[in-house]
């Protein structure tokens, strides 16, 4: 049985991002989001329109930009104000981009507790900027950054 097992398991290479996505204490739902964001795999419009479907390029959240992953996390003046807002709750420096936000969750090193908290914020923003982007196509339900925040820091301090 131990080598039929072994054979079907097989070595996996460990990729550098694991820790960030899937980290300990983290909320479920928020680890899965912040995954397939990884993976760009969330429907946003320029992936919708690469598809061969009609939509609007322009970003839900700030209509001034071309929705990608990298526009809408972090680089939409909406999304900015709320990771913003959250990066000087966890005493880091906010990074204004997707690739640079990766690199810096990969890099924190404020201790244990604290890179657990940092990570736990980032992955609610994901999620709450996500969610307001969906609100706002699917029910035409616009909410400001200030009733954002209250939601993301209730979620983290629940």
């Amino acid at each position: 049985m131990g080598t039929v097992y072994s054979e079907l398991r097989q070595e996996r290479v460990v990729v550098p991002w694991k820790k960030i996505i899937w980290n300990v204490g983290g909320i479920p739902k928020h680890s899965f989001l912040a995954w397939l964001f990884l993976l760009n795999r969330c429907p946003t419009r320029d992936r919708i329109i690469g598809w061969g479907l009609q939509s609007d390029p322009q970003c839900l959240l700030c209509n001034s930009g071309f929705e990608s992953r990298d526009h809408l996390l972090f680089d939409c003046p909406v999304s900015w104000s709320i990771w913003n807002l959250m990066a000087a709750r966890c005493n880091i420096r906010p990074a204004r981009m997707w690739t640079e936000s990766m690199e810096q969750m990969t890099t924190l090193s404020s201790g244990k507790l604290w890179n657990r908290l940092t990570l736990i914020a980032w992955q609610a923003s994901i999620y709450w900027i996500w969610h307001e982007r969906n609100q706002r196509l699917h029910r035409q339900i616009f909410s400001s950054v200030d009733t954002i925040m209250v939601l993301i820091n209730r979620q983290i301090r629940n």
